[in-house]
């Protein structure tokens, strides 16, 4: 973990500004986390039909809403990494792990508000139906499909990504 802690550093967003204060580190590393995983799952998408997988749930269609999405969740993996680490007391792995899932949690329930907060000026010029009500079931859709087609993966990762930051952080 050592190698991938001083990887971070020295080439990723360890190099960024304000990197090296604790909460803006954090808020880095959950954005490119978010950011990369998101770019993966649009490629894993795309490539795994053409290798010849067919399922529900391989299909491009995910892939073009993972790219959709990430206006949503990077800026909140951001928000939520930095909040997280704010109040984290501890440091160590078991910490970065903690606050790994804590904010890939927060994440998801974040971009949910975003998710919400569009829905509600489009349902309302869609003018048919209640306002709250079709921006409630898009957010439930959308939740709905994220958790299934993402969460069993980005809870590890998001913990393991804790963790590297928190070693890369506590590294000279």
């Amino acid at each position: 973990m050592d190698d991938l802690a001083t990887a971070c550093k020295r080439f990723g967003p360890g190099r960024l500004p304000g990197a090296d204060r604790r909460t803006i580190g954090a808020g880095y590393a959950g954005a490119s986390a978010a950011l990369g995983f998101a770019l993966a799952f649009a490629v894993a998408m795309v490539v795994l039909p053409a290798l010849g997988v067919t399922s529900d749930l391989v299909h491009p269609f995910w892939g073009a809403s993972a790219l959709v999405a990430l206006p949503f969740v990077v800026p909140t993996a951001f928000a939520a990494s930095a909040l997280v680490w704010r109040v984290l007391p501890a440091s160590g792995t078991a910490a970065g792990l903690v606050g790994g899932l804590l904010a890939t949690l927060l994440t998801y329930l974040g971009s949910l508000v975003l998710v919400f907060l569009v829905a509600i000026p489009l349902a309302w010029s869609s003018g048919t139906g209640t306002v709250l009500t079709e921006a409630t079931g898009l957010v439930v859709l959308v939740g709905f499909f994220a958790a299934v087609l993402t969460a069993w993966l980005t809870i590890p990762v998001g913990c393991v990504c804790g963790a590297v930051y928190e070693r890369a952080r506590t590294i000279s």
